[in-house]
This record gives C-alpha cells, sequence and structure tokens, in this order.
C-alpha cells in the first residue's frame, strides 16, 4: 500500500542482551506526527533492512516480499503498528479507541514469561528466577524448559525440562499458574510420558507441544492430554487458525507476527469463541503496550498478556517511563496513540536505517 503522504521512516536496534534485541519503527509524516511499531524477533537486522529497502523502494508494502517469508510478515507488522500508532495520534485518540471504538484500559494482566530472564538453568535456578516474578506480584509464570539441554549431561532434555518445571512448581506454590512453552522442541512420542506428570503438576496450559502446522499431530495430541493447550504465535493467515480449531484451548496471535494489529484481531475472531485469547508478546514496550490496546474485555476469552519478565532493570527507561508494571499489572496510557516515546538518545539505542517513502507517482497507482 502506498502512503498519501511522504513518510520517513526510521529502525531502532535496542540492545538488551546476547540473546535479545528489540527492533523498533518510527514513522514521521510532513507534519512532524510520528508513530511506532516493533518487528523484533523478524530474523537478522540485515534481514529487516533488507525488508525495509523493498518497502521504500516499492513504494510501500507492495514492495515487501508476499506469501509465508517471515521477515516479510514481522516487518509488514512494525509497519502496521506505527501507522496506526501515528493515525491515532493525529486523531488524538488512543489506540484501542482507534481500532476498537472502546475506551482505553486503565490496566492489562499480565504473565511472567521468565525464558528470557539472565542466569542459570538448572532446575534451581529457574525456579529461583519464578519465585521472584512471584514476589513481584505475578499471578502466572512461564518457562521453556526444554531450550536448553542439561549441563552435566545426567538428564536427557525431557528429564531435565521436567525437573525445572517440578522446581517452579515446588517454589511457586499451588496458587501460581504455572504455564509451559515446549518450543516444539520433543517429538510426540517423547513428550508423551511427560504428560501425565504434567496434569499432576497442574500446569495452566501446555504451549507449542505440537505447532499449528501440524493439525493432525496436534489432534493427536489433542487425545492424549486434558490439559489445555496454546499455540498460534506465528500464525499470519487465517486458514492456518481455521485448521485447528477446537484443538486449541488458548490461541497466541502476535501483533508482529501475525503482520499487524490488525491482523492479530482477525486471528482472534477466527476461533469464534472456542479458545481464549492470549496476545504472545516476548516482546520490547512497544508491541506490548500495541498489544495492551487490543487486549480482549470478554472474561470468557480474556487471558493475561505475556510478558517478558527480568531481562534488564531499564526496560521501562528507554521509553521514559511510559510502560508502568505493577504488581503484575501494567498501566495503559491514556494517551493518543499507543502512549510512548523512545529515548532515541538511551545508550542501548542504535538508529540502524532510514528511509523515505514518497507516495505512488500518480500514472503507476
Amino acid at each position: 500500500m502506498s502512503p498519501a503522504q511522504e513518510e520517513s521512516w526510521e529502525l531502532f536496534r535496542i540492545t538488551v542482551s546476547p540473546r535479545t534485541e528489540w527492533l523498533v519503527l518510527r514513522v514521521g509524516g510532513p507534519d512532524g506526527d510520528h508513530g511506532y511499531g516493533e518487528c523484533s524477533d523478524a530474523g537478522p537486522a540485515e534481514y529487516v533492512v533488507r525488508e525495509l529497502d523493498r518497502f521504500v523502494r516499492g513504494f510501500g508494502t507492495d514492495g515487501l516480499h508476499t506469501g509465508d517469508d517471515f521477515a516479510a510478515i514481522t516487518v509488514r507488522g512494525g509497519i502496521e503498528q506505527a501507522r496506526l500508532d501515528l493515525t491515532a495520534r493525529r486523531a488524538d485518540v488512543p489506540l484501542r479507541k482507534l481500532i476498537l471504538g472502546q475506551d482505553s484500559l486503565r490496566s492489562v494482566e499480565l504473565y511472567a514469561n521468565i525464558n528470557r530472564a539472565p542466569g542459570g538453568r538448572t532446575p534451581r535456578e529457574v525456579a529461583a528466577t519464578a519465585e521472584a516474578a512471584v514476589l513481584d506480584g505475578f499471578t502466572a509464570v512461564k518457562l521453556a524448559p526444554f531450550d536448553t539441554p542439561d549441563a552435566d549431561g545426567r538428564h536427557t532434555l525431557a528429564g531435565i525440562g521436567l525437573e525445572r518445571v517440578r522446581a517452579v512448581r515446588e517454589a511457586v506454590g499451588a496458587d501460581v499458574d504455572v504455564m509451559v512453552d515446549a518450543h516444539e522442541r520433543l517429538s510426540l512420542d517423547e513428550l508423551t510420558p511427560l504428560l501425565g506428570p504434567f496434569e499432576e503438576l497442574g500446569l495452566y496450559w501446555l504451549e507449542d507441544g505440537v505447532g499449528i502446522a501440524r493439525p493432525g499431530e496436534l489432534a493427536e495430541l489433542r487425545s492424549r492430554t486434558r490439559l489445555p493447550l496454546a499455540g498460534g504465535e506465528f500464525a499470519h493467515r487465517s486458514d492456518e487458525v481455521d485448521a485447528v480449531r477446537g484443538l486449541l484451548d488458548v490461541l497466541l496471535p502476535d501483533v508482529k507476527h501475525a503482520g499487524g494489529p490488525r491482523a492479530a484481531l482477525d486471528l482472534a475472531h477466527r476461533t469464534g469463541g472456542m479458545a481464549r485469547i492470549s496476545f504472545h508478546n516476548p516482546s520490547g514496550p512497544v508491541a506490548t503496550l500495541h498489544a495492551a490496546h487490543l487486549a480482549p474485555l470478554d472474561a470468557a476469552v480474556a487471558e493475561r498478556l505475556e510478558y517478558a519478565y527480568g531481562e534488564v532493570a531499564w526496560r521501562s527507561d528507554v521509553v521514559h517511563g511510559a510502560e508502568l508494571v505493577r504488581r503484575g499489572r501494567l498501566t495503559v496510557p491514556d494517551a493518543p496513540g499507543i502512549g510512548l516515546e523512545l529515548d532515541t538518545d538511551h545508550p542501548a539505542v542504535t538508529r540502524v536505517w532510514s528511509g523515505r517513502l514518497e507516495p505512488r507517482p500518480s500514472c503507476c497507482r
């Protein structure tokens, strides 16, 4: 899609850890207004720059790769976020009002994804991080117990993963919800012996035991367990959600990887109320506030929003304190757009690309 007015674009890289960097887009118009979007986890920064170059050379999103190109879809998601933020700011309304026609929520409940927090990955160390999140007021924690092999080599990946989950449950107690993200690290045959222990531990959900790209195998997992199943973080087409309707208890659309906030909402609506909605969001403050503005109100489908817990102490500083998390709840700014400004002078922030998008010539529209 070509813009009606000239747009200036910038890409900022925010270095968080050896594992994590946030990629933030800023769009500016000729009137000086601007908006922010996030395209983190699209792939290496050079892939993102490649797609942005295509974007400006092709007079807009028509220049991006189409189909299932993951980087292009995620960049498209960041572009749409930024444009919607800009539009809401120009209209002097919060993003939620622009997209849903609803007043902003005062706050959104979060769950703590502890997978990106620093520290070791022994069962005791993972449990300590989970316990810290609970002390900070979170009522639910999620771990990815199969991402890291046993450092001592004494356990299989399945075995050490189960020990991590047991340690977390023991540390946080029975009143805190525990989710497990399997990240499709185990085959269904490897995962099956863990289903009984997971049920005994009272998992709140099992995520990506089998991905939605394999609906037949997901149906087999569904038949083997009473555990609530979650998935769909990389979904971007309605037929992907249609294929697993009735197999997932919780759908996890992502405002980045779905191709933007409206695409993520469309995916959520495809469930027809057969799954609860928790926006996938192991992301930076920009995507977090975009997702928070979309949070469903209906208690029958609303789930807590994912929050990357404990990565860096300066997380909110990079947006001048606009991301305010207290006792496991995110305050949603009652301001135009998503209600934040990026601190481009912060030492973790680097501008890595800029470009200008001109309206497509009238002869070529």
